[in-house]
């Protein structure tokens, strides 16, 4: 059930970037059992005004997807922070980055 959540959140893109969040990086944590689904994000800075809307679209789409059953949870923690070593090779060629 994790790596289907991982793949749901995949069509979630930072609006900044419009990479997804999966490949930047941003998950730190995902807990999926029947009925019960939590997740961690980081941001690519502390004081990322996106930070809001990630978790809400996260939330959203994993709710619509897994069904009201579900109980979902999304947040965002400061630690670890985030660096670039984070980002998919996908990411990197995206952004016009070397892998």
């Amino acid at each position: 059930m994790r790596e289907r959540v991982t793949e749901v959140l995949k069509e979630i893109l930072d609006p900044d970037l419009g990479v997804n969040i999966v490949d930047l990086g941003l998950i730190e944590r995902v807990d999926a059992e029947a009925g019960r689904i939590t997740v961690d994000l980081i941001m690519t800075s502390p004081a990322c005004p996106q930070a809001d809307y990630l978790a809400d679209q996260s939330t959203q789409l994993l709710q619509q997807t897994f069904g009201a059953a579900t109980q979902v949870s999304v947040a965002v923690v400061d630690y670890p922070p985030w660096g670039p070593e984070r980002m998919s090779d996908a990411a990197r060629r995206q952004l016009g980055w070397a892998p």
